[in-house]
């Protein structure tokens, strides 16, 4: 009997959000297996076909680029004369924000965070070449339990649900591209079955207002909204053109689709009270 062979894909980090989810749809095709970013060695990571890092140094988050603090680029040493293919994780912040953004949008990082992800795409493009594939994400959303060193807009309002108060500032009047956790899964599988290469926006390509989201995952009756606005706040509006990773993967969502996801999640919030 002919054992079919399953491609390896190591998932680097302690049990995150996206990271469970993707272990958990992942597992039936593919070799999937956890590390910790503390236990990774060449042994343990360099046969793999595939890698995602989801680990990141509370510093990489907060102060200016130090290659030390980037996680990537130590995982890219250690790859970079193995077959492994890198999938970073990387995020919107990279762009100067607006509506309708392409992976051709004009780079310019608004916060310290985006500015490290751009600097740490830069490098580890160096060192992988052709072996890097980089995923830019927008606000990807599902249930959340536990604690973040970079806190997502769902945990924020699952934090503050168990205050029954949920303080935003003024993210909370724009308007967002909301990607459901389902859907980054099934891009991610598509792009190991088809050998996607280079960078992709990942969202959902559907412009949101925030405060529209919340309305319909939150019962306001019970929880008191209260909005702080920042004077010195730069974000703005923001969407990604999502026609590249749509003609790769033929995964597409609906508007009606993610309404489905919306009334979902306010379902496993109640469940979770």
């Amino acid at each position: 009997m002919l054992r079919i062979y399953k491609k390896t894909v190591i998932l680097i980090g302690n049990k995150s959000f996206i990271q469970l989810n993707l272990l958990s749809h992942l597992r039936k095709k593919f070799n999937v297996k956890m590390i910790k970013y503390n236990d990774i060695s060449k042994s343990k990571i360099f046969n793999a076909d595939f890698l995602i890092n989801f680990s990141n140094s509370k510093s990489f988050y907060e102060k200016k680029y130090l290659k030390e603090n980037d996680r990537n680029f130590k995982i890219a040493n250690i790859i970079k004369n193995s077959k492994t293919i890198f999938f970073l994780l990387s995020s919107r912040l990279v762009y100067s924000q607006k509506l309708n953004l392409s992976e051709k949008s004009k780079l310019s990082p608004i916060s310290m965070y985006g500015k490290n992800c751009l600097k740490s795409e830069k490098f580890c493009k160096y060192k992988l070449k052709k072996r890097l594939v980089i995923l830019r994400l927008s606000n990807v959303f599902g249930y959340e339990d536990g604690k973040k060193k970079k806190p997502s807009l769902v945990s924020i309002i699952l934090s503050g649900i168990k205050k029954k108060k949920i303080i935003f500032d003024n993210n909370y009047y724009l308007i967002k591209d909301f990607l459901p956790i389902k859907i980054l899964c099934l891009y991610i599988e598509k792009l190991f079955l088809f050998d996607g290469k280079g960078i992709f926006n990942v969202g959902s390509g559907i412009p949101f207002p925030t405060k529209k989201f919340v309305n319909s995952i939150v019962d306001y009756k019970k929880i008191k909204i209260v909005v702080k606005k920042k004077k010195k706040f730069k974000d703005k509006n923001y969407c990604f053109n999502v026609k590249k990773i749509k003609k790769f993967t033929g995964v597409e969502i609906k508007k009606i689709e993610l309404y489905k996801y919306f009334s979902k999640l306010k379902k496993e919030i109640k469940l979770n009270d």
